[in-house]
């Protein structure tokens, strides 16, 4: 065996060593990526289950909640500035899994989750009505969310007609 032929063994281990070391590699980052997004779910996870909880932690707020979302009667001046402020920051949360999700932060299983939340928020008419306000005032510069949002409501408009008729 030659000098020249014993130096293209340990080239040739080398390039094998280096492909193996890149291949782990990728595989570390691959599971430090994965293990970022499960993070990122739970800590949005922690957040959105602090917050409904938030909404309904003392009868006051449940009774308010119920009556401004769920009823037809009236409310006053007060009580919508406050369903205003309580719908905004219930669909800024929203918004923010929306952009988790997109950008690939969150695990897949978890935006269906939210999106369907989100759906429960948003069917009542109350609720409709302050969209039609709130997308143009509060969320225009969000498109993506604003269609997601949009979408969501024509799918209970359309689930709506299929039940009357």
């Amino acid at each position: 065996m030659t000098l020249e032929t014993i130096y293209y063994i340990g080239q040739t281990i080398a390039v094998v060593a280096i492909l193996i070391s890149l291949i782990a590699i990728w595989f570390q980052m691959k599971q430090t990526h994965h293990l970022a997004r499960l993070e990122s779910s739970r800590n949005m996870w922690i957040y959105v289950s602090e917050r409904m909880t938030t909404l309904v932690d003392d009868s006051e707020k449940a009774e308010f909640f119920h009556h401004a979302l769920y009823t037809k009667s009236d409310i006053t001046d007060a009580q919508k500035t406050r369903f205003y402020l309580l719908m905004s920051s219930l669909l800024v949360m929203f918004e923010n899994g929306y952009t988790m999700h997109q950008a690939g932060m969150m695990e897949d299983h978890f935006w269906p989750r939210m999106r369907q939340s989100l759906r429960d928020f948003i069917a009542p008419p109350r609720a409709q009505r302050w969209w039609e306000i709130a997308r143009r005032r509060s969320f225009s510069e969000s498109t993506a969310f604003v269609v997601e949002v949009d979408k969501v409501l024509s799918e209970i408009n359309t689930d709506l007609k299929t039940q009357s008729g």
